[in-house]
């Protein structure tokens, strides 16, 4: 087999990643866009040791579960890989790459791996845009599936609708005054009700970034409401930094009775339609004397559970993240805790501070390390939730987890991500009953 070859394969099931897995005289071949039991001739497009990858070029036996894409851009954006699905067959998609990236590390799951869902179009409050300074017609874009060329979008379905508009708005002013040539991405975040959107812009040239810094006011000027605040960040390898504001530095961000605080950069959950279900999900019927939410961001758990627990400790290292959750928490009792998750657990361990009644804990998408699996379960916590984003750095650790101090209780597939490969996984644990 080699690149360019054609072969007819039927696929076999979905792969974490986007793709689907077929076979051809043992070979394992990964394609995107098919479905489990459709037949295909497919293009070979790459030889690696252990498998190839291919692209479509005609469906010879279509599932029923195939729909009609709702974007003009599915297929070449890398944001989509699932719109070809129905919504029911995209979550049992999702629930086999959960349960065999579990089981295939051994673990002893539930009777039943529950769901969290709700309606899958128009869900983001957040989308992070490319610029072409160079596109004639559309300047504003996402980058191509599997590389980073620019894709000019007029649509973006699974976008909370005000977002497109203001970018293209803002793009359009800052070509028309020149300051477009500075600009590499658009970051644009709105409020549950629309009527705010808060923006940056990310330049790879902070040196040269003066004239632009000094029109933001500007830009806000001339685009009016729901424009609220604008900020410009230099991109380095190691972290944004805000170069210069105007306008509103954070967005008020009420889920249910709460509000969060969330400034430019910083983390917070991206589907406006889950929220209030997801954060209930998590910190559930949990209560006591104290609470950590670890990896904290801007305290979007951290704040439900202090109605819960008398005193929250909650941890987060990153800065633009800490500075609201830094605001966040109500109770004189609770702290916020600027730094790593990993050091703030050697810290304890070296204080020997009493345990927490409950942990809560959302790593990014790299999970936790054997280390950090090590120090949480010498805390010897009751009860402890893990919130993860990938199900095979969540497989991973779960398996250090639940060696010696943890079995799991439940676990819930919360489609945060409709249309994509990516899903949320709430895994609830508890204490091994000693005999």
């Amino acid at each position: 087999m080699k690149p360019e070859d054609r072969i007819q394969v039927r696929v076999d099931k979905p792969l974490y990643g986007g793709d689907f897995l077929a076979r051809f005289d043992g070979q394992a071949i990964f394609t995107p866009f098919l479905l489990p039991g459709e037949v295909a001739h497919v293009r070979i497009r790459e030889v690696k040791r252990r498998f190839a990858r291919a692209e479509v070029d005609t469906l010879t036996s279509l599932s029923p579960e195939r729909i009609s894409s709702s974007c003009a851009h599915f297929g070449q954006c890398g944001g989509c890989h699932y719109q070809h699905a129905s919504p029911e067959m995209q979550l049992r998609l999702k629930h086999q790459v959960l349960t065999e990236a579990l089981t295939h590390e051994g673990l002893a799951l539930p009777t039943r791996v529950e769901t969290l869902n709700a309606h899958p179009w128009a869900y983001r409050n957040r989308i992070r845009l490319a610029i072409d300074a160079n596109n004639a017609h559309q300047a504003i874009g996402y980058r191509a599936r599997s590389s980073h060329t620019f894709i000019p979008v007029v649509e973006c379905p699974i976008a909370a609708p005000v977002l497109l508009p203001v970018a293209e708005r803002v793009a359009e002013w800052l070509r028309r005054y020149g300051h477009l040539d500075h600009v590499d991405e658009m970051e644009l975040m709105t409020t549950p009700a629309e009527d705010a959107v808060l923006i940056t812009l990310f330049t790879r040239h902070p040196a040269n970034s003066a004239s632009i810094s000094a029109a933001l006011g500007e830009v806000i000027a001339a685009i009016g409401h729901p424009l609220a605040g604008i900020a410009l960040a230099g991109r380095n390898d190691a972290m944004d930094a805000i170069l210069a504001r105007a306008g509103c530095e954070a967005l008020l961000y009420r889920v249910a009775n709460l509000d969060y605080t969330v400034r430019a950069g910083a983390f917070f959950q991206v589907n406006r339609w889950l929220l209030e279900s997801f954060r209930d999900l998590v910190v559930g019927q949990e209560n006591g004397s104290h609470a950590w939410d670890l990896f904290a961001g801007v305290g979007f758990f951290a704040r439900a559970l202090e109605s819960q627990f008398h005193r929250v400790t909650a941890v987060e290292g990153a800065d633009a993240s800490f500075a609201s959750l830094a605001v966040a928490l109500d109770q004189p009792s609770s702290r916020a805790i600027h730094m790593s998750t990993l050091a703030f657990l050697e810290n304890n361990r070296l204080q020997r501070e009493p345990r927490p009644d409950f942990i809560v804990l959302d790593p990014p998408r790299a999970g936790l390390d054997a280390k950090t699996c090590s120090l949480l379960a010498a805390i010897h916590a009751p009860r402890m939730t893990y919130v993860s984003c990938d199900p095979i750095t969540l497989a991973r650790d779960l398996k250090l987890l639940t060696a010696e101090r943890f079995q799991i209780e439940s676990i819930h597939l919360v489609d945060l991500f409709p249309q994509t490969y990516h899903c949320e996984s709430v895994v609830k644990l508890v204490q091994k009953k000693t005999l």
